[in-house]
């Protein structure tokens, strides 16, 4: 049985959904910058008024949000992934230990969820939406700060 160009374009839009996270998880912002097109937009939904436009917009945002996180410590599990020739969604549950604001002295171990919604063309990511759990951040380190 032939794979169709659409079924074939999906299976690709997944694999590289896999590797953008892969990247990401590792915080090898080289390789993960290689799979979107230079005038990407990335979109936090929770932060929807302050779009990240563009690779280099986007690797700085990416250096200071991953800085929160000691590590080698992301670790990714896939929920969901559904995937057309045109975008891909995948729906995740990430756990780190947090260093960021507010995390109480050697971090805080955090679980959160959260899907992303990509826009492909020409086989690179043009647009993404995160959306995510803000207050899983601020949750886990309140049962932190009070021994919970």
């Amino acid at each position: 049985m032939e794979v169709s160009v659409e079924m074939q374009r999906a299976r690709e839009n997944e694999a590289l959904l896999r590797r953008q996270v892969e990247a990401w998880a590792r915080n090898d912002l080289d390789d993960l910058l290689t799979l979107y097109n230079e005038d990407m937009v990335y979109i936090d939904i929770p932060f929807s008024d302050r779009p990240v436009r563009g690779k280099q917009a986007f690797r700085e945002y990416l250096e200071g949000y991953n800085a929160q996180f000691v590590s080698g410590t992301v670790q990714v599990e896939y929920t969901n992934i559904v995937a057309s020739s045109t975008a891909v969604v995948g729906e995740l549950r990430v756990k780190a230990r947090y260093v960021g604001e507010g995390a109480p002295n050697g971090g805080a171990e955090i679980s959160w969820r959260v899907v992303l919604i990509d826009t492909i063309v020409d086989g690179k990511v043009s647009t993404e939406h995160a959306h995510f759990d803000s207050m899983a951040f601020a949750k886990a380190i309140e049962q932190r700060d009070h021994g919970l």
